[in-house]
């Protein structure tokens, strides 16, 4: 048994936000024909990513990298930021001139601009008040000045920052012990397998740590040419279906 740890945005997905019908059929042969695990490992939230789990028959889910992770119907782990830090620091972000803030939960967004994200799960708030500092597992920052927001001190918020390879003005904040590894870890424990089992798909920085922890990393051709220095093997780019074509050439015709 395999665990394929796949990231979605510009790896499983298209550009377009979608999986083809010929990516969903590589997966259902990978489900029917092994016994390998797919787990999608992403910087959503379960309720932005359910539809493409069902799409690929995912067995479980590494969401907000790595603040929560779900093995079928089961938590196996969850990290959020401290609620007086996240308070903190959520005001201070607010500050700042041109920059917009989504704060992450569980379940739920809130956004104070509407435009940079969708979903029936997405509200919109206008001052912090609308802001409930518990149980935040992400924060999100869209700034024109990327340069305030890389001068932060996070560690006094036990928080880190995690740059984006495609937007350098996006950001998230993360619980400084918590990576998509972190997930990673708590999925293998939980399966009794080593991480050398895990074959990891990726194209942006926040899936650096599982590419070089897996026993296979596999990197998109859309990746940015640092990334690739640590793949095992390079895959056809997201919207030449490179995920499945990967599988399909790697774990079903070789078996």
């Amino acid at each position: 048994m395999k665990v394929l740890a796949i990231d979605l945005d510009q790896t499983l997905l298209r550009t377009d936000k979608t999986i083809s019908k010929a990516t969903q059929d590589v997966f259902h042969q990978l489900k029917t024909k092994t016994d390998h695990k797919v787990i999608i490992a992403t910087g959503r939230a379960l309720s932005r990513a359910e539809e493409y789990m069902e799409a690929v028959e995912a067995d479980g889910i590494i969401s907000l990298n790595g603040a929560k992770t779900i093995y079928h119907t089961q938590t196996l782990s969850e990290y959020g930021v401290d609620p007086d830090n996240a308070e903190r620091l959520i005001r201070l972000l607010l500050a700042l001139p041109d920059t917009y803030v989504n704060v992450t939960y569980p379940d739920v967004i809130l956004t104070n601009n509407r435009s940079l994200v969708t979903g029936d799960h997405v509200h919109e708030y206008t001052d912090y008040a609308a802001i409930e500092p518990f149980e935040i597992a992400k924060i999100s920052v869209v700034s024109q000045h990327p340069e305030l927001i890389r001068q932060l001190d996070l560690d006094a918020y036990h928080c880190k920052l995690v740059d984006n390879a495609k937007d350098p003005n996006y950001f998230a904040i993360l619980n400084n012990k918590v990576s998509k590894l972190t997930g990673l870890r708590d999925l293998c424990c939980h399966l009794d397998i080593s991480l050398s089992e895990v074959i990891a798909f990726g194209d942006d920085y926040n899936d650096l740590d599982i590419l070089k922890a897996a026993g296979w990393a596999v990197v998109m051709d859309n990746a940015s040419d640092d990334l690739k220095l640590y793949a095992d093997d390079l895959a056809l780019s997201n919207d030449k279906d490179g995920v499945a074509d990967w599988v399909l050439n790697h774990l079903l015709i070789s078996d």
